[in-house]
């Protein structure tokens, strides 16, 4: 078991699997790791109904001042164009592992937000525009739509042409069907996000149907807070995903990152929980925790989680020396610990 369940202050430790989650739930269809630490996607209800009843639209964002976000890569940056989408060229993954089943790679982009090109409108090129929907052996179809034209690779899209010669408003496109399909694995890289098909910006849209009916997505990793008004802090409050499915209306999405070795430094004590979260959900483990300060901030380092191990901040000498007591009676070594002024953070491991 790794004990990754970390409190400030007084509140005592408790031992937690985090990382335990449903071997069937997906994965979110983007990382962390490719955009700034800032930043969050958003997700929301797709609202057409039908098929699509349960799917979800999801574009990027910034925080900007006073828990206002913007999908914008820069102040005053012309949201017409495509690039200028924060969205815009993020890499989109497999959210389960199956068979390509139907899949478009060719067809070109809407050429700015807010408009469509007429083929679109006259369903020569797909809803979903540049798409991959992926069979699970149990039956489940996955859609992940709306993709830069090319950067689905040919060997997981063998269609080749840019638009349909029979128009077609399918999610499924008949000229878009494959026949023994490449096999995929959840988290493969699939193509860029981007703004092919019916769609009036850069986005990714996700959906899944079984036995012709949507199908709830149940998430294995990422934390969620409400995104009211479109306004909300940075500091959430984040609540983990562990394999439920994501919440209807407009949320945050701080999704997992790839499992490897980072640094994130001056991360403040509101928002240090959410962070910590953050790594152990996605697979790390604390390696560094300095406080600065008096334990207003933190520098962390974190490696890829292996054998059992605690971490606390926010404490004082007493409490310190009582934990390292306490844990010593578990098998834990006191592995690091750091002050900043009365302040007192600290890593046991067995």
């Amino acid at each position: 078991m790794t004990f990754v369940k970390q409190l400030f202050g007084t509140a005592l430790f408790a031992g937690a699997t985090i990382l335990a989650t449903s071997a069937s739930a997906a994965v979110f269809p983007l990382k962390s790791d490719d955009m700034g630490l800032s930043h969050r996607y958003k997700t929301g209800d797709h609202n057409s109904g039908g098929l699509q009843g349960m799917g979800k639209d999801i574009i990027a964002l910034r925080p900007t001042s006073n828990n206002v976000w913007t999908d914008l890569v820069s102040d005053g940056a012309d949201p017409t164009v495509n690039s200028n989408r924060l969205i815009y060229g993020k890499k989109v993954y497999a959210m389960v592992s199956g068979t390509v089943v139907n899949c478009w790679r060719n067809a070109p982009e809407n050429s700015k937000a807010g408009t469509k090109d007429a083929d679109v409108l006259n369903f020569y090129i797909g809803v979903g525009g540049n798409h991959v929907w992926i069979k699970t052996d149990d039956g489940v179809y996955v859609e992940h739509a709306h993709m830069i034209p090319g950067t689905i690779s040919s060997t997981i899209c063998p269609n080749n042409k840019t638009r349909f010669d029979n128009p077609s408003s399918n999610t499924m496109p008949p000229e878009a069907a494959v026949a023994n399909g490449v096999k995929i694995t959840k988290g493969q890289y699939l193509g860029l996000a981007g703004n092919s098909g019916n769609s009036t910006g850069p986005h990714v849209h996700v959906h899944m149907v079984k036995n012709g009916a949507p199908f709830p997505m149940n998430i294995e990793h990422g934390q969620t807070t409400p995104f009211t008004n479109g306004v909300t802090p940075s500091t959430g409050p984040w609540t983990l995903l562990k394999g439920n499915t994501l919440p209807t209306g407009n949320i945050l999405v701080w999704a997992p990152r790839s499992t490897g070795h980072w640094y994130v430094n001056n991360i403040s004590s509101a928002a240090f929980q959410g962070w910590f979260n953050h790594m152990t959900d996605s697979g790390q483990m604390a390696e560094n925790l300095p406080c600065t300060s008096g334990g207003a901030f933190y520098n962390t380092e974190w490696v890829p989680s292996q054998g059992a191990w605690v971490a606390r901040a926010g404490m004082s000498a007493a409490e310190l020396a009582n934990q390292t007591n306490a844990l010593a009676l578990q098998g834990f070594y006191q592995y690091k610990w750091w002050y900043c002024d009365s302040v007192r953070s600290a890593i046991w491991r067995k």
